[in-house]
């Protein structure tokens, strides 16, 4: 039999709707264009066009005016508000993508959208063929049939008879009557009051349609019967409300519906006028970069007398900068080859120095390089530098003389729109432009190669177009960060830091891979008793990494309470499992216990145990992690290679992973961990009396939290243990602004409880409140927040068209200043200490920043004297109005220092 042809038809009102609550108003143009409900239909757009190409297809949308339904009833849908003037500006331009997709489109007066959907589903239909809807709007779910689909883009969820079923309860063919009964908020239909939807389920179950329900009323009671005996006539208006009419007359038929080819010429040039360079076709990013080529002066230097040249060619001291980017092969540049040396004086210049690589000039050409690279007078500026400082240092070469870093710059000038602040991002935000993958030049697969096993010749272009870009957005991204005031943090904190996690990088922190091995089977011995007691609670053997198998035992076999559920099924979270673990009336719910128990030990092997083994550097028997300062929005350094920042701390499980982290002999580890510095930092921005007399006088601001909570008699020292336990999670909770319903959650106790907590909190700590709501005032009014230092986090949400959204806007708004003041703390600790510990000649290395804890590697004889500059710097690295406090301890492994 063959295949039947295909109709899409796509509900763009859905889809554009969606768009624009998703994604934060400031996606705007750099003319002022509004452009989130564009980008996002146009990004939905390509994602139903990815599979299958439909033979035929429409997107259709509402016609401006009232439909019939608003003639019949006024009421309907009059309870939405008026279109948003950013959303309505974008509406054009919605057309023109949706016209140079060359796709149909339809509108007619007095329909809705679903009304002209239905008719041309009903003509396709009965032409024999399959039609997908493209729309999250569940009254689609009328329409569903053997050939008819309904395809939700936002949640990926393909609807069909069964699904409609499962989740209303009922047929797609009775779904009208269904909500005639129960009536639909969204479109303001009123339905019968009262009836909700499991007795609405019911009825039709009893009685086959919404006319036998209203026919039967005699057999029933009470307030169910009068209130279908009340609104019988409602309920028949709410069923003609909500019936999609499939016989409108329509100026196309399914023939004018054929698709044709994009225009890719029009569609690309679109992408161009609304600066979605992320959306280009392919063709048109290689023709891009081959149209940036053109002129350019690129090349490779391929001998050492044009080395001579080149370098007597560059800026003298102190008269420009000139771009430099170390080419090195992967994993890191800690542990690849330096391949060669990219540099550009300017926009269209690039030179390739190739040094290790096919055609080099090794060692000899370094050596010519070199008192240029260590001269601070001779001006550098990069992308990454600490990459190439770590790469050149390997080499003996100590770089010199950065004045610009292209990513750090990007990252100060507006963190969390560009993250991690790849130089890719930075080409299409700040020159309009693309440049060419490193896949481009290494291949993938099977036939991935190293930059240093490639000819000179071939990398040069590459090469050259990757610094030339970074020449070119340097002028721009500079002149951004000079207009928001950040070049005293780029000079003073981020570029000097910079060298101090490079050398981090590379003295790296020593492991017990032995140790781990052993761990790893402990582990997996535990692990393995754990699935033998959750199978003997199932009943059977099951996949417990599978969602989908492991809700089918939970809610099938073993009947557990339904917590919670998915677009796919059943929710088997982490939150399910506590909650379920909590109800202790059968034994059989103790599997959720295990479960959790099972998920912990797996993540352990998975995540730290496997995963550090695997980092061990073979030469060095330590793992060299990359420090980020451009990935954390906060400010915060990130690690990677592996994420030293997730090892567990307060777990015996956590202590266990530490141990394996170790010294050499004649060493010493000193762990230095502020203690409760964002609390203390709250007790700083908000004045608040008694938060400053608390850390004033040393006193325990958690048991004095939970006194007043509690209103214990005689204070904070006759606070029980589960009392202070709960006081420190309210004064957290503050701090990350959750609510009611997050803090119930995890104290395990009613939303109404846990209100009174925050009620009272904010009763005693009135300051914080009083901080807390001008700070959000504020930053409703400049849309963004400061640190310590300055450093601004722009907060999108809190100008979203979406009520959640702009509620996860305002609880950043409160921790931004105080988690990036805590990450401005530490980074200018981290310079003291390295400033002092240079100062003074000694051979102590700091290893791992991570959160607020700083770890050394010392020799025995300098531990003294270390331990005495570290916690001077960290306690007074900043003026505070409360006191910094740090607690250093030293032993053998991290575990036992921390």
């Amino acid at each position: 039999m063959p295949t039947p042809e295909r109709l899409i038809l796509i509900d763009a009102s859905s889809l554009i709707y969606r768009a624009y609550y998703a994604i934060p108003a400031n996606f705007s143009t750099a003319d002022g264009l509004h452009t989130n409900a564009i980008y996002g239909f146009a990004t939905m757009f390509r994602k139903i066009l990815s599979g299958r190409q439909p033979e035929r297809g429409a997107v259709v949308f509402d016609a401006p005016g009232k439909t019939f339904r608003e003639e019949q009833y006024p009421e309907y849908k009059a309870q939405r508000p008026r279109m948003d003037p950013e959303l309505r500006e974008q509406l054009p331009w919605v057309d023109k993508l949706v016209e140079a997709h060359r796709f149909p489109h339809l509108r007619v007066p007095g329909y809705e959208a679903d009304d002209i959907i239905g008719t041309l589903t009903r003509q396709a239909v009965d032409a024999g063929m399959e039609v997908y809807i493209i729309s999250g709007d569940k009254d689609f779910a009328q329409l569903i049939g053997p050939t008819v689909r309904m395809i939700d883009t936002l949640r990926d969820v393909t609807f069909d008879a069964e699904l409609v079923r499962k989740k209303w309860g009922v047929p797609p063919s009775l779904f009208i009557d269904y909500l005639a009964l129960v009536g639909d908020k969204v479109d303001n239909i009123p339905g019968v009051p009262g009836i909700g939807p499991k007795t609405a389920k019911k009825l039709l179950d009893a009685y086959g349609d919404l006319e036998g329900v209203l026919t039967h009323t005699s057999e029933l009671k009470g307030k169910q019967k009068e209130r279908l005996e009340d609104n019988a006539e409602q309920a028949r208006m709410s069923q003609k409300l909500a019936t999609i009419d499939t016989q409108v007359e329509l100026e196309l038929g399914l023939e004018d519906l054929k698709l044709v080819p994009v225009a890719a010429a029009e569609l690309n040039a679109l992408y161009k006028r609304l600066e979605f360079y992320s959306l280009l076709s392919e063709e048109e990013v290689a023709k891009g970069e081959a149209k940036a080529q053109v002129g350019a002066d690129f090349g490779a230097v391929t001998s050492l007398e044009q080395l001579d040249a080149l370098l007597a060619s560059l800026p003298g001291p102190e008269d420009g900068a000139v771009a430099t980017m170390a080419i090195v092969d992967a994993p890191s540049a800690v542990r690849g080859e330096l391949a060669g040396l990219a540099l550009s004086v300017g926009a269209g210049h690039g030179r390739f120095i190739p040094l290790h690589c096919e055609g080099g000039l090794g060692e000899a050409g370094l050596a010519k390089l070199r008192p240029w690279l260590e001269d601070p007078k001779r001006y550098k500026l990069g992308h990454d530098c600490k990459a190439s400082w770590v790469a050149l240092r390997r080499k003996g070469v100590a770089l010199a003389g950065i004045v610009g870093d292209t990513m750090i710059e990007s990252f100060l000038v507006e963190p969390n729109k560009l993250i991690p602040h790849r130089l890719d991002q930075l080409t299409k935000e700040y020159l309009q432009r693309t440049i060419p993958p490193q896949k481009r030049i290494l291949g993938s697969g099977k036939r991935l190669k190293r930059f240093s096993q490639l000819d000179a010749e071939a990398l040069a272009p590459w090469c050259c177009t990757q610094v030339e870009a970074v020449a070119a957005a340097f002028v721009e991204i500079r002149e951004r960060l000079d207009a928001e005031g950040h070049r005293d943090t780029l000079e003073q904190v981020s570029l000097p830091l910079s060298w101090v996690l490079g050398q981090m990088e590379l003295d790296g922190v020593a492991i017990d891979s032995e140790d781990l091995g052993k761990m790893s089977e402990e582990f997996g011995e535990r692990l393995a008793k754990l699935e033998k007691t959750i199978f003997e609670i199932a009943g059977r053997e099951f996949n417990i990494a599978s969602s989908k198998q492991l809700g089918a035992v939970l809610f099938d076999e073993l009947e557990l309470p339904v917590i919670k559920r998915t677009k796919t099924g059943y929710s088997t979270n982490a939150e399910v499992l506590e909650r379920l673990a909590g109800k202790t009336k059968h034994p059989k719910h103790t599997i959720a216990k295990y479960l959790l128990e099972h998920r912990k030990l797996a993540k352990l092997i998975n995540t730290y145990t496997d995963v550090l083994q695997a980092a061990v550097n073979p030469d060095s028997g330590r793992i060299h992690a990359t420090f980020q300062q451009t990935a954390g929005v906060s400010g915060r350094l990130i690690t990677t290679e592996p994420d030293l920042q997730r090892t567990p701390i307060k777990t015996p499980e956590g202590k266990r992973v530490r141990q394996a982290f170790v010294t050499r002999p004649g060493y010493k580890l000193i762990s230095a961990d502020w203690s409760q510095i964002e609390l203390r930092l709250l007790a700083h921005f908000s004045s608040d009396a008694h938060l400053v007399e608390a850390f004033a006088k040393g006193l325990d601001v958690h048991a004095r939290t939970a006194a007043q909570l509690f209103e214990v008699g005689g204070g904070p020292e006759k606070v029980s243990r589960e009392q202070r336990g709960v006081g420190k999670l309210v004064n957290f909770a503050t701090i990350y602004g959750q609510g009611a319903t997050a803090l119930g959650q995890i104290l395990k106790v009613p939303r109404k409880q846990a209100q009174a907590y925050i009620d009272g909190y904010f009763a005693y700590y009135s300051g914080v409140r009083d901080w807390l709501d001008g700070t959000m005032a504020q930053a409703n009014v400049d849309g963004f927040v400061e640190t310590l230092l300055g450093r601004r986090r722009y907060i999108p949400e809190l100008s979203s068209n979406n009520w959640q959204d702009r509620q996860a806007g305002e609880r950043i708004a409160a921790n931004t200043p105080i988690q990036g003041s805590a990450a401005d703390i530490c980074k200018l600790a981290m310079l003291g200490i390295d400033r002092q510990l240079r100062a003074q000649k000694l051979t102590t290395r700091m290893l791992l920043q991570i959160h607020d804890e700083l770890v050394f590697e010392a020799p025995v004889a300098e531990v003294e004297a270390v331990v005495a500059i570290v916690r001077g710097q960290m306690e007074s690295v900043v003026e505070l109005r409360v006191p910094l406090v740090v607690d250093v301890g030293v032993g053998d492994t991290w575990a036992e220092a921390h």
